[in-house]
């Protein structure tokens, strides 16, 4: 009888559900509402025990708000996913609070449009106010981007979070995200890894995020409209059987593999494919590149005024001068590309915006294979900030990304 009755409450209650409070993690660990016997599940007798109850009008039995969020953790929970660092990761409740350390975390989270409520730490200075005006008055978590000192883990704890977000990789540009896990975890909170940096990879981050933040939709909106052009490209530059050789640096000789895929998929060779880090310049000539590439960090972007490329320039005319550059074919010919982190992989300070470098890329590699008329990158670039970020930025009017652009 108590089942019968509590499936049929279960049914009435979610389907009348709005926003549910959560209780949330805290030190000693995650705490699921119902869950009398803290397995982190709550089964059909617990929820059983907490309907009955409320059906009989008992005295001090819970609210219904609190029955709501019991059913619906019973109806939709437990939630495993496998994050980009190759965990295993299981959520047991919703996650109403999360704190993310890296801008990158925010951008994805707004493309599958997490309230900016949920939000409760963010990257003390890493983020773009032109790009994330509404975030000035939610709590600096320190500079996990690069580094990790104990009152960070303090003043995320003291946040009480149910998910931190970490990035998924380590390398020159951050190496302790596995120490940081450590503390978080030790702390019973729970750490999940995405980076959303790279164009292979994002689609089904953003699939796992949207399935644990419950935006199922969300997500599969942006991965559909994502996919449809990465494919439009991959079509053709699959085919191409000689491939531009590309030499792409991020400053005076220093070359990063994170170059490598997002290059071969614009139908480019890396023509130091699998190296890291500094290169000897004598180098370069051997190689005879036929595009330049420069990636460089700014902090400006959406706040500059369209047509105020000086400093991409000054750097291009920096790389045409040259000595050792003379003679080669992508100084000859002028075939010398500027694209800043906003639209690239260059971590920590970038964004989950690859795709729209790809776009230019494809371009400048293959102009003969993508028309305006077929691939236009700041029209997309245009959509993916008014539909995906809810941006009110004209391209038109303000930012400087590449140059130059044809």
């Amino acid at each position: 009888m108590r089942k019968i009755l509590g499936i049929v409450l279960v049914t009435v209650l979610l389907a009348s559900a709005g926003l549910l409070a959560v209780t949330p993690a805290t030190a000693q660990g995650i705490i699921v509402p119902g869950d009398k016997n803290e397995d982190k599940i709550v089964s059909e007798e617990e929820l059983a025990s907490v309907i009955i109850p409320y059906m009989l009008g008992e005295p001090e039995h819970l609210g219904l708000d609190e029955v709501r969020e019991i059913a619906h953790i019973h109806a939709y929970y437990p939630r495993t996913i496998t994050d980009s660092a190759d965990r295993e990761v299981t959520i047991y409740k919703p996650i109403k609070r999360v704190v993310c350390t890296l801008a990158h975390h925010i951008e994805a989270l707004r493309i599958i449009k997490v309230s900016k409520d949920t939000i409760v730490g963010v990257p003390s200075s890493s983020l773009d106010p032109d790009f994330f005006p509404e975030f000035d008055d939610v709590q600096g978590i320190g500079h996990l981007a690069w580094d990790l000192s104990s009152s960070d883990i303090e003043m995320i704890v003291a946040l009480e979070p149910d998910v931190v977000l970490l990035p998924a990789a380590t390398g020159p540009w951050h190496t302790t995200a596995d120490d940081e896990q450590e503390k978080l975890e030790a702390f019973g909170i729970t750490v999940i890894r995405f980076t959303f940096n790279q164009v292979e990879t994002i689609p089904e981050e953003i699939e796992e995020s949207g399935y644990i933040f419950e935006k199922e939709d969300e997500a599969e909106e942006f991965i559909d409209w994502h996919d449809d052009i990465l494919n439009s490209i991959l079509e053709k530059t699959s085919r191409i059987e000689n491939k531009t050789k590309v030499y792409s640096e991020h400053s005076d000789y220093e070359v990063s593999k994170a170059d490598d895929d997002i290059i071969a998929a614009a139908g480019g060779k890396d023509v130091f494919e699998g190296k890291e880090n500094e290169i000897e310049k004598e180098a370069v000539p051997l190689k005879n590149p036929v595009i330049i590439l420069r990636a460089v960090y700014r902090e400006e972007g959406y706040g500059l005024d369209a047509d105020d490329t000086a400093a991409l320039e000054e750097v291009r005319d920096y790389i045409l001068d040259k000595e050792e550059l003379k003679d080669e074919p992508a100084v000859e010919n002028e075939s010398v590309y500027i694209v800043t982190s906003h639209v690239w992989t260059f971590l920590p300070y970038s964004g989950c915006r690859p795709l729209i470098g790809l776009c230019y890329l494809a371009k400048w590699f293959h102009p003969e294979l993508f028309p305006d008329t077929e691939l236009d990158p700041k029209a997309i670039h245009q959509e993916y900030l008014t539909r995906f970020q809810g941006l009110n930025i004209d391209l038109d009017e303000k930012g400087v990304f590449v140059y130059p652009e044809e």
